[in-house]
């Protein structure tokens, strides 16, 4: 790759990763804003009903995909014809399936709400909306043009919040989100093909589809397994308890992950796939690409973990209201999480833009047994705290130290030093902040923010040259295909 193409992926990725992180973070903040009505006005057990079916909506989403959308891009001329003719074809099968199947699949689950079946009817439409927004959203995301989608990104945020809040006030309880969220997909749909339409190359490769999907099925295999690897909690605890203890797990989760699922993997995963596949044929500037990716999101993981450690009750308490009793339990435990296994946060892209396909496999389906099996096993003797407790041995995560190391040795023994100072570095602030009383909450969380801000202020005089390094006075050619 020539010096300035090198130069135009690496300012299009910083631009797609500012885009990306501007995104989320107004997706959270709205999110976070709207949560303050919806987790007082809705109850637990409604809440537990929308993170299972949620789920399984996710593993269709999986399914319904088959890995076509990742592998467009490594694709040249990309095929968006035929992605979008599998989006229609066979995600409208799997939609009809799935109305059909729904007394069945409600059936899993003991906790016996009353609304399941009408639920899951009722997310086969938001399936299907999902799927047409990935051919368009996998384009822009294919060009580095994350910018260029941030508008109706936010409209769509916009959209499920003011749906929500306003039938949770109406007291229609769980379909306040389900009729969110497909309002909001829908919305994302139109704008996102009207962004797209007269621009977006639906090339279509005459009778390859389905040689297009043989070869898509690893990633489709690899899609599935991250999907379970990062949500499988629900289905688990859904075999096993009643909905009201997966909303209070679920409740805690999803702060133990928000920095990292729900905010800084979305925004830089995105842009970084296509940064790797550039790089692909330069190791050591993919290697450094994927290091700098890491660092960012364990150094702001690591803060948020003990932020929330420290002040589980009082967090929980400002953003739900009184009603998720035994969520801080679960958050004390999930907040640590994220940070037993840093290199798969990110790892697998590069095992991905690298078609080392089977070892990103092999760590996938080890921490999706561990946590499956292990996670059943837990919870039967220990209860929902059982299934928090496996997460923090997702064994896969020591397969895939071993294949990152082999794509470049020197870079990960680098990114594991500097790794274990932003762990080391954190540790005697927050010691610091814990040590103000319990009885004193809101000082003793201004005590952990602060500490927070030091921690930050490390990582930035330690490693904010790198990144100036990297990204920093690149000319910005011309936007092409990475």
């Amino acid at each position: 790759m020539s010096s300035a193409g090198r130069d135009s992926t690496a300012s299009r990725a910083l631009r797609s990763t500012f885009a990306s992180g501007f995104s989320q973070g107004w997706r959270v903040l709205v999110t976070l804003g709207a949560t303050l009505v919806l987790r007082r006005w809705i109850p637990a057990e409604d809440w537990g009903l929308f993170a299972w079916a949620l789920v399984v909506f996710l593993v269709l989403g999986a399914v319904r995909d088959l890995g076509l959308a990742y592998h467009v891009l490594r694709v040249d001329p990309r095929p968006f014809g035929n992605l979008l003719a599998l989006e229609v074809g066979w995600g409208g099968a799997l939609v009809v399936a799935t109305f059909a199947l729904a007394p069945w699949l409600a059936g899993v689950n003991p906790g016996h709400h009353p609304d399941t079946v009408g639920v899951i009817r009722a997310l086969s439409v938001f399936l299907f909306l999902e799927g047409l927004s990935t051919v368009p959203r996998f384009y822009f995301d294919g060009e580095l043009a994350v910018d260029r989608v941030v508008f109706a990104e936010i409209l769509r945020n916009l959209c499920f919040v003011g749906v929500a809040v306003a039938l949770a006030i109406d007291g229609r309880g769980v379909w306040s989100l389900v009729t969110a969220h497909v309002a909001a997909a829908a919305l994302y749909c139109v704008l996102l093909w009207w962004r797209a339409w007269g621009e977006i190359p639906l090339h279509w490769a005459r009778g390859r589809t389905l040689e297009l999907v043989r070869a898509s099925l690893p990633l489709a295999l690899i899609w599935f397994l991250l999907v379970l690897t990062r949500h499988i909690d629900p289905l688990v605890l859904g075999l096993l308890f009643p909905y009201v203890d997966i909303g209070n797990y679920t409740f805690a989760y999803e702060w133990a992950t928000l920095a990292s699922v729900q905010i800084l993997l979305p925004a830089v995963g995105r842009a970084l796939y296509p940064t790797l596949l550039a790089l692909a044929d330069r190791v050591e500037e993919l290697f450094r690409a994927y290091s700098l990716a890491t660092i960012l999101v364990i150094s702001v993981e690591v803060s948020a973990a003990l932020v929330l450690f420290l002040n589980a009750e009082l967090v929980l308490r400002l953003v739900g209201g009184e009603q998720w009793t035994d969520a801080p339990t679960y958050l004390r435990i999930l907040c640590f999480a994220p940070l037993v296994d840093p290199f798969s946060r990110l790892g697998g892209e590069v095992l991905k833009a690298r078609h080392l396909d089977r070892e990103w496999i092999a760590s996938s389906l080890l921490t999706v047994l561990t946590f499956g099996v292990g996670g059943y096993a837990l919870s039967v003797r220990m209860g929902p705290t059982g299934m928090a407790w496996i997460n923090l041995a997702p064994l896969g995560g020591l397969l895939m130290a071993v294949a990152l190391r082999r794509v470049d040795r020197a870079g990960f023994d680098r990114l594991c030093g500097r790794l274990a100072f932003i762990y080391l570095s954190a540790l005697p602030l927050f010691t610091l902040a814990g040590l103000v009383p319990v009885e004193r909450p809101y000082l003793r969380l201004s005590a952990s923010l602060v500490a927070a801000a030091g921690a930050a202020g490390l990582v930035i005089h330690r490693h904010g040259g790198r990144f100036r390094e990297f990204f920093g006075g690149l000319p910005d050619a011309e936007v092409g295909s990475a």
